[in-house]
């Protein structure tokens, strides 16, 4: 399964205008699955004299824009820019200043990672977009907001909240940690594995008995993200004691 934001058409254009021009090119951004799906077509078409790297603005980052140049030029600037929205968003969520930011018909893959922290959110941004939202985004769901543009070494770094889940799994198949760790059947755990609306680390899978080993990132659409943070022995039923990280 292949997300709609990533084109191997448009990747291979872009590679073909790098070789052709000696020039750098960017992607838009891409998720983290995108990213496994851009390194795997990068590594299966293996070209020659192309470099490649990941940059989302800040260090912790998640969506990034691919940077691609000829091995002999190394590129010193990134398309990314930063944008900090302040005003009464302690009640608003992630999904509220995407919806916003959405609304002025701004396109996904032109928008990075969002970070909201008490009275304001930072957002990165393809520069080509930086000034129409300076000059568009006066709210964020209700509340007004200032925006302003701000260097990205002031980009505020994400709080990480999760929940411990303890427990135990029959055995160490996705559907069975799925299903423990976002408190689900393992019925509808295998259904939505199946419906290919769960990834491990990054990368879609539809099979149910699919195998998690430590530190896998398991997500399903709908649900979020949970960690197999360790498993820590076998009980005398046999079954797989583990402790899980549910991303919050």
């Amino acid at each position: 399964m292949m997300d709609k934001g990533f084109d191997i058409a448009r990747f291979k254009d872009i590679v073909k205008s790098v070789l052709k021009n000696k020039q750098v090119r960017y992607t838009d951004f891409l998720s983290l699955s995108e990213q496994k799906l851009f390194e795997k077509a990068t590594l299966k078409e293996q070209y020659q004299g192309i470099q490649y790297y990941f940059e989302g603005g800040y260090p912790s980052a998640e969506r990034k824009i691919a940077i691609i140049y000829p091995d002999f030029l190394k590129p010193e600037e990134t398309p990314i820019c930063a944008i900090r929205a302040v005003g009464n968003l302690s009640k608003l969520s992630h999904r509220d200043v995407l919806g916003s930011l959405l609304g002025l018909g701004i396109k996904r893959q032109k928008i990075g990672d969002i970070i909201v922290k008490e009275d304001k959110c930072d957002v990165l941004l393809h520069r080509d977009v930086q000034a129409y939202v300076l000059m568009s985004l006066l709210k964020i769901g209700k509340e007004k907001v200032n925006v302003t543009s701000i260097e990205l070494k002031d980009v505020m770094e994400p709080e990480i909240k999760c929940k411990d889940v303890f427990s135990t799994v029959a055995s160490l198949r996705v559907d069975s940690v799925v299903a423990v760790g976002f408190g689900i059947s393992r019925t509808k755990a295998s259904e939505f594995i199946k419906s290919g609306m769960a990834q491990i680390n990054w990368e879609y899978i539809e099979d149910p008995s699919s195998e998690v080993k430590e530190g896998d990132v398991v997500s399903l659409r709908g649900f979020g993200r949970i960690k197999l943070e360790e498993v820590k022995g076998v009980t005398k039923k046999g079954r797989f004691s583990v402790h899980i990280l549910r991303f919050m």
